[in-house]
């Protein structure tokens, strides 16, 4: 008697999780940002610092799939802090968005120029910040 071989193909799809890193000097911004990241329906990381040195210092050991700086941090603010990411090659390729109460137009035009993919101004509601974080993630 003649048996056929049954082909099994099996795909595996790399559903990994996002890495979502947010500089901002705010704390409270933090549990505002991971609130509305937790209303999108996709896997992700979430690492948060408090100002630039630290994420420059995370940074070293980390490749985060999207980078978003508050503009108005004291000591290093966003756009020094833009620029100092920017010059790691090896993760100068990342989208970085800037997140701010508010960006005066040339301030935003030089953060665009610099390397920002664009800018976000920081919403009064969770459920609009998850809106626009879902439009960015997928």
């Amino acid at each position: 008697m003649h048996q056929d071989k049954i082909k099994v193909t099996i795909a595996t799809y790399n559903t990994a999780p996002k890495i979502i890193l947010l500089v901002d000097d705010d704390e409270d911004e933090h549990e505002i940002f991971l609130s509305a990241l937790k209303n999108i329906d996709s896997p992700f990381n979430f690492v948060s610092t408090n100002n630039c040195e630290e994420a420059l210092n995370i940074l070293k050991q980390l490749d985060p799939d999207y980078i978003f700086i508050d503009f108005n941090m004291p000591r290093v603010n966003g756009i020094t802090c833009l620029e100092e990411i920017k010059k790691i090659e090896r993760i100068a390729h990342i989208p970085v968005y800037m997140y701010s109460t508010g960006i005066y137009a040339q301030e935003s035009k030089k953060a665009l120029q610099m390397g920002a993919v664009d800018y976000i101004i920081k919403p009064n509601s969770i459920s609009t910040l998850s809106a626009l974080l879902k439009k960015i993630l997928n």
